[in-house]
This record gives structure tokens, sequence and C-alpha cells, in this order.
């Protein structure tokens, strides 16, 4: 079986991080995103893995290659221009095979178990399954409502409490699909197109799509709060990954002084420092990155290259960009995002909890 995998997007919610790097390619421990979703389809043995690129596809070339030393066959499509989810698997087409093939949005961490969902799919004689995840509010989502077969019904965007039927549960789109090729016959060439919102939609209303609900880990790491989180989860092991596990991580190279702490958490990259006295807690750490003597940085995270100066205080919520220096005694707290190679002064105090 052949996946695809979605990449194309610009990650806008996640910038400034990504400013200098496509979503994919952002660490998450001690590897790319995208490669814990390459682990993940090597577990089930697949193999063949189509990467369909949109926004700085280059960086994803070089790193991964053709694939051979993670003994998997890896093919690039880049679109010429922003096709759309269903547009960029139409644009795939000529790699995915003469059977049933797997489609993965770029920024899903999951552990789905994809025999299952494979057997679902060869059971119903689907032309498309999508993969379900459960939540407690499905306003903030795409609702998936199911038949008693599990057909798809109707989907429902972001909906409002009365548009919520009595006792119902709360499915929502997943971001993992196993597809028919069928359904490529359904999609418009080099034009854009959605395969949610108009591929789908198309499907269900002649019975050809159904859901496969389940409890498997899921997070879309598309904000910079998930983003953080889903370090926690693999460093605790709540998601099954080919990456260490324990109370924090420390990349190739990466200095904690004596008398600095690293904890709750937290991931430093290859190449990192943490100074003396200094405190890192539940964060995330880019590569090269320099905690100065006594600063503190807790539940943010640090692009690759930052400096933090001396003293300088980086609380929950702050997003530092690469190359990014934050003067010493400084206090950034709130919902403060410091722009890639920006310099603020010593002493520099804001508030991004407060109202401007």
């Amino acid at each position: 079986m052949v996946a695809v995998l979605l990449v194309g997007g610009e990650g806008r919610r996640l910038r400034p991080l990504t400013d200098t790097r496509p979503k994919p390619m952002m660490a998450l421990v001690d590897r790319p995103f995208i490669q814990h979703q390459l682990d993940h389809l090597r577990r089930f043995g697949i193999q063949d893995v189509v990467f369909s690129c949109g926004y700085l596809p280059d960086q994803v070339v070089d790193y991964f290659g053709d694939g051979s030393a993670l003994g998997m066959r890896l093919t690039y499509v880049v679109d010429p221009f922003p096709l759309g989810t269903a547009g960029a698997i139409k644009n795939a087409e000529p790699h995915l095979g003469s059977g049933d093939f797997l489609v993965l949005n770029g920024d899903i961490l999951t552990d789905l178990d994809l025999a299952e969902l494979q057997a679902a799919h060869g059971i119903s004689g689907a032309s498309g399954t999508i993969a379900l995840t459960p939540v407690e509010d499905p306003s903030a989502f795409g609702l998936v409502r199911l038949h008693p077969d599990r057909s798809v019904d109707a989907f429902l965007e972001k909906p409002a409490r009365e548009d919520l039927l009595p006792g119902e549960p709360f499915n929502i789109n997943a971001g993992t699909y196993l597809m028919s090729r069928d359904v490529l016959a359904e999609i418009p060439d080099g034009v854009m197109c959605s395969i949610e919102r108009d591929i789908f939609p198309k499907i269900a209303a002649a019975g050809r799509l159904f859901g496969h609900p389940n409890n498997a880990y899921w997070r879309d790491i598309g904000t910079h709060r998930s983003y953080l989180d889903a370090h926690l989860d693999v460093l605790t092991g709540r998601v099954r990954t080919e990456s260490p596990t324990g109370v924090r991580y420390l990349g190739v190279g990466a200095i904690v002084a004596p008398g600095a702490e690293v904890s709750g958490g937290s991931s430093i990259g290859a190449g990192a420092s943490v100074g003396p006295g200094a405190c890192v807690t539940g964060s995330v750490i880019g590569d090269g990155v320099k905690v100065a003597r006594g600063a503190r940085v807790d539940g943010a995270i640090v692009g690759a290259g930052a400096r933090i100066d001396d003293g300088a205080n980086i609380g929950p919520g702050v997003v530092v960009g690469d190359g990014a220096r934050v003067g010493g005694g400084s206090s950034l707290v709130g919902t403060v995002l410091v722009d890639t190679h920006a310099h603020l002064q010593p002493g520099t105090q804001r508030d991004g909890s407060q109202p401007a």
C-alpha cells in the first residue's frame, strides 16, 4: 500500500516558528515531526510514501532523500500552486499504484492501528474510510455523524449546541483516510479542491463513505500549545513513538551547566546550552539556543539559534522565533510572539495576558 503525506501547508498558526521551516520539519523531541509519521507507517509495513509538498519543499527532500536510510521508498510531488487537500492527492495520482491508498494530514500525531482501519475499510466495501477520534466538545471541529452501519450521514462544521443530538458521540475527522482509487475520479485535475468539503460530502451522499471511530492517541500539532503538549506526550509515552521517554530530553551536544535545572518534560535541542542558575521547565528549546545565567523559561517555545540573556524571564505562552535575542532582565509572559531574528533590548517588559 502507498501512503500520501499532505505536507504542503504553510503552518501559519505556528509562526514565527514556520517562517524558516515547513511545519512537518519542526522538531518533536529528537526528530522532525513528519519522521514520527513515517515511523508509524513503517510499523505497519508501509514502505512506499509520497510526500505532497508545497511550502519550502527542499527542506523535506534534502533531509529524507529517497528514504533508503529509513528502509522506505519516498517520492516527492510539489504542487505548482496551492491545490487544497483533494487537489494535492490528485496531483500525486501517478505514484499511487493500482490499489487502495492511505492519506495522512501532515500535522497529526497518532498511533492509530492502521491494520484495523484497513480491515474496516475492506468489510464495508467503502470507497473511502475516515478515521474518527472522540472529543468532549465538537464546536471547534467538524462533527462527523454516522448511520448505524457507520456510513457517513452528515458533516457538521463547528456545530452549535442546538445542532447536537442528545447522547450522540462527538466524533471528528482525525486526518487519516483509506481510499479506493475510484475516489480519484471524483477529483478534478489541476484546480484547488478540498477533500473534506468538496469530495467527502459527494461520496457520502452516494453511501460510499464510512467512518472508523477509535480511541487511539490523536493530536493536531498545528498550534503552539498543542505542539508544546505533544513533546510531553512523547516523553511520557502517552503516544507510541520511536523517541526516547523520560523527564526531559537533551539533544546531541546539549549542555546543562552545574546549578541549572531542566525539568517538566522539557526538550533541549542539539548544541543548546542552559547556563548556571538557569531554569527551563515544560519548554521546547531549539537547536543551538543559549539560555544564559539565571534566565527562566517556563512553558515556552524558543526557536533554533535564539538567545535568552542573563536573568530574562520567559513565561507560559511565549514563542521566540529562530535567531531572536531577548535582552537580559526582560520579562515576557502570556501570548507573546517574538519575531524571527528580532532583538529585544535589555529590560523589555511584555504581558500578552493583558488587553492591549
